[in-house]
């Protein structure tokens, strides 16, 4: 038995294992879904017991549960014919059996019993007796539905048997789980979808791992495993799992979960009429099938993936035939998303017809839920001229998120189609145009100036009425100032703005598309100038007018969302940034594949701001892989210089040298997350190389506007604090009060308290930075008031700020709350394992690393550093090497 299949279940084990060995009867009934795990903790308890007792094993089997003893038969081999229905022969063969195989060395019996909902009731008697008599102990496994036997939940009402019910394994487990299976680290990210698509189901996780590996959407990349495509329900390990659960039903129940497979969610009432009530019972009963809306509700499989994979089972003939048998029963237009899009997916799988709208509709839809397969599927197969610039304008967006820019940019432009007034989204098709071409490395110059020819031309070559006259100049419009931001001309994007804003308001339509591209450059332009709560604010306006207006604006949603996080990130809004990020995985998982890297990049950055340095360092690191395969939102170069200004300042010179040597390409993703990637850049030089980062910062502001704008301004300003630049306290104290949110007023006490030397004045700062969410910061401040109260000479003021800053550092993660003024306990000596992991943290190893080398979970890593630190007598990381060194 691997230990990996076990993980998530200690507790389990270890009171399995208690009533096991206790005096007197005893007995635990597993209960569980298929897959959750029961039947290997089954197995592992008669594998720690072997050497105690004697394993009997019996295994419940749907074809024997109408045999009278049908599952004991192969322990009654040599009981006569004419006793083959006798319990009390029967008992006595059983037992005879046992002694045989003891040996006569007086040890006791264990019964693993799997699928004990499948026991004929007499076996079932038979089992409980023994188990009663105290001449046996026992095992049961059992599905919650159709449940335990009678007689063994007897035995759990007289109180001789523990009833354990196990559960999915939560999002921690499965990453544990997942790095034991594939001996390494995986991206944060990744484990989010393997546990949304597993549902924390173990079996299936470990069809999911294979699965994926085989098919090479799950790689190794620099020691970290990551998801470089979606994962598909289709691989040869789940397609086994299920081909076995499927040979154990009946051929009534195999084409019930085939139509519901291919259907799905299919009316219950519908469903009756094709297979017939019975049946769908027995499978509703046996957990094969569930109801999506609470009781009478449409029905599925149990599991997306199990839907994924009968599918492939079934033959496009056969699929045809089953459409053609059940379609005119269903309603003409599906009542839900996910059966619009499942009824066109199999149209498509079978070759059956579509009305070109419905295609549309479904292409939308799987762009949006980021089913990049079926979106591509759908859009190529409209033939209406009407609809096909819409249709495009999908494939475009699918290729983009790819990372085929050229080939997102070639369909936009047949027709002239990102300025075609007749496309459903022409301004976000129009600014999908313009973020393509850029990413492709085009200049924004260049593509504003090819905009406003191929305006141009298409109003020459058209009749066209004044509102489409309108729309196209609007659009030019927006990718003009869309590329003085991302040129950085934020002093020429405020008039910009508001000249577009007032042609908008002149030309009398009020269209949602205008107002949500004006809000979310207005929040673009108030983060950099420093007024971030105004940007969120702005930003926070554009997502309810997403929301509001459900007309399905592709690649908007993205534009919105980064603005909207930059700007909560500026803020010290941390919460807000969160819940702008979640949003890009919240249509579906596959979020998580596309923008992952984007994600833990963006993360990454509040992690820095928060000073929680160790939990940043264990995204960015992964993030940097990531935004390699996929980089939608054009964050490389930033994830990647906070990545190096990450192991830069934890120590980890190797990991920072080969990130500093990396050639990145030109960012596209516009001249503010550039900016941040120079300032961090530069840091992390001077971080490695005293001298030759810290004076580029300095110069910064004096090298153009941009770096002069307070929200890139003040991050220079705080890293140059961080680095030991006292020169910079002044202007960032002047900097930061003029700026709003959390971050700056934060950073505005600290400079304020360092400049004045007070101790009390740094407390008050900690507690203002603890309270805005900043605890690294917060314990720099209480660290120096500290000192400053100690030179003081007062004490008890000291031991209190002491005492503030260790619970700052406690909260980061990676510290231990430790009075300073206690002596270590130098007579308990580190483990031979704390040994180890001290040993691999002093050397720059980061906890994930240091787990993934020793294949233990994070979390046992840092429990030993915890307990090092106690030992050792220190308070923080950076402390381990003069606390070993002899």
């Amino acid at each position: 038995m691997q230990a990996e299949h076990l993980v998530g279940r200690d507790a389990e084990l270890d009171l399995a294992m208690e009533i096991l060995r206790q005096e007197g009867a005893g007995a635990v009934l597993l209960v569980a879904d298929p897959g959750i795990g029961k039947t290997a903790l089954a197995a592992e308890i008669a594998a720690r017991l072997a050497g105690e007792m004697v394993v009997m094993r019996v295994h419940g089997s749907p074809a024997l549960s109408a045999v009278p003893y049908g599952v004991l038969a192969p322990y009654l081999l040599d009981l006569p014919v004419e006793q083959a229905t006798s319990p009390v022969a029967i008992l006595r063969e059983f037992w005879s059996q046992f002694e045989r195989r003891r040996g006569g060395e007086g040890a006791r019996l264990l019964l693993i019993v799997d699928d004990a909902h499948d026991l004929d009731e007499g076996s079932t008697q038979i089992l409980a007796e023994l188990v009663t008599a105290g001449w046996a102990r026992l095992v049961a496994t059992s599905r919650p539905r159709p449940g335990l036997p009678a007689a063994l939940l007897q035995l759990w009402y007289d109180g001789l048997a523990e009833r354990l019910e196990l559960h999915p394994l939560d999002k921690e487990t499965v990453t544990e789980l997942a790095e034991k299976t594939l001996g390494g680290a995986v991206m944060t990210s990744a484990a989010e979808i393997l546990h949304a698509l597993s549902e924390g189901n173990p079996l299936l996780l470990h069809c999911l791992l294979e699965d994926s590996k085989t098919d090479g959407n799950l790689v190794r990349r620099n020691g970290v495993w990551l998801l470089t495509r979606e994962l598909a329900g289709s691989g040869e390990s789940l397609a086994e799992v299920v081909r076995n659960r499927v040979l154990r039903t009946s051929e009534a129940e195999r084409e019930a979960m085939y139509v519901i497979a291919l259907s799905e969610p299919v009316p219950a009432a519908v469903l009756d009429t094709q297979v017939g009530r019975d049946t769908v019972r027995a499978l509703m009963d046996n957990r094969l099938v569930v109801s999506s809306n609470g009781p009478g509700g449409p029905l599925k499989m149990w599991h997306p993936m199990y839907s994924e994979a009968l599918r492939q089972i079934v033959s496009p003939a056969r699929s045809l035939q089953i459409r053609q048998r059940l379609v005119p029963q269903l309603p003409a237009e599906p009542p839900t998303e996910e059966g619009l899009l499942r009824m066109v997916s199999w149209a498509l799988d079978c070759g059956a017809d579509v009305d070109d709208q419905q295609l549309l509709q479904a292409a939308f839809l799987a762009a949006k839920t980021l089913q990049h397969p079926l979106a591509m599927a759908a859009a190529a197969k409209v033939r209406s001229d009407a609809l096909r610039p819409q249709a495009r304008a999908v494939m475009a967006l699918v290729n983009y998120i790819d990372g085929d820019y050229r080939g997102a940019v070639q369909l936009l432009e047949i027709g002239s189609g990102f300025l075609d007034a007749d496309a459903s989204v022409p301004l976000g098709a129009s600014l999908l145009w313009a973020a393509a071409r850029a990413a492709a490395g085009d200049a924004p110059a260049d593509i504003v100036a090819d905009a406003k020819t191929a305006a141009k031309a298409l109003m020459g070559e058209r009749e066209l009425s004044d509102p489409v006259l309108l729309d196209i100049e609007a659009n030019v419009r927006a990718l003009e100032v869309a590329a003085l931001a991302n040129d950085g001309h934020y002093e020429e994007l405020r008039e910009g703005l508001d000249r577009f804003a007032d042609e908008f308001a002149n030309d009398g339509r009020d269209l949602a598309v205008h107002r949500i591209f004006l809000r979310a450059m207005q929040c673009e332009l108030l983060t950099v100038e420093g007024q971030a709560v105004e940007a969120l604010d702005a930003g926070r306006e554009a997502l309810l007018l997403l929301d509001e207006h459900q007309q399905e604006h592709l690649y908007l949603s993205d534009f919105v969302l980064l603005r909207y996080t930059l700007a909560a990130l500026e803020s010290g809004d941390w919460e807000a940034a969160g819940t702008g990020l979640d949003r890009y995985a919240a249509a579906s998982a596959r979020g998580l594949v596309y923008f992952g890297g984007d994600i833990e990049a963006l993360k990454g950055l509040s992690l820095l701001r928060q000073g929680r340095l160790e939990k940043a360092g264990e995204l960015l690191t992964p993030a940097v892989e990531a935004l390699r395969v996929s980089d939608p939102l054009q964050l490389r170069s930033l994830g990647t210089a906070l990545a190096f200004y990450a192991a830069a300042k934890s120590g980890n010179t190797s990991l920072a040298r080969r990130l500093e040597s990396e050639q990145v390409p030109a960012a596209a993703g516009g001249a503010y997350a550039e900016a941040l990637a120079e300032l961090f850049r530069l840091a992390g030089e001077e971080l490695l190389t005293t001298g030759t980062g810290l004076q580029k910062l300095r110069d910064l502001p004096e090298s153009g506007h941009l770096h002069r704008l307070p929200g890139i301004l003040l991050q220079n300003l705080v890293l140059r604090a961080e680095l030991g630049d006292v020169q910079a306290m002044e202007s960032l104290r002047e900097t930061a009060s003029s700026m709003a949110g959390s971050w700056a007023t934060g950073w505005e006490s600290m400079a304020a308290a360092q400049l004045s030397g007070e101790g009390q004045g740094l407390v008050n700062a900690g507690n203002l930075l603890a309270a805005s969410g900043m605890p690294g910061p917060a314990a720099v401040a209480f660290d120096k008031a500290a000192v400053t109260f100690d030179a003081e000479g007062k004490r008890p003021e000291a031991r209190q700020a002491a005492v503030l800053r260790d619970v700052s550092e406690a909260s980061l993660g990676d510290a231990l709350v430790h009075d300073p003024h206690t002596e270590a306990d130098r007579s308990v000596p580190l483990t031979r394992r704390e040994q180890d992991i001290v040993a691999l943290a002093v050397s720059g190893l980061t906890d994930r690393q240091i787990a993934e080398k020793l294949m233990v979970s994070v979390r046992t890593v840092e429990g030993h550093l915890y307990r090092s630190y106690a030992k050792l007598g220190i308070r923080r990381r950076e402390d381990l090497g003069a606390a070993v060194r002899p």
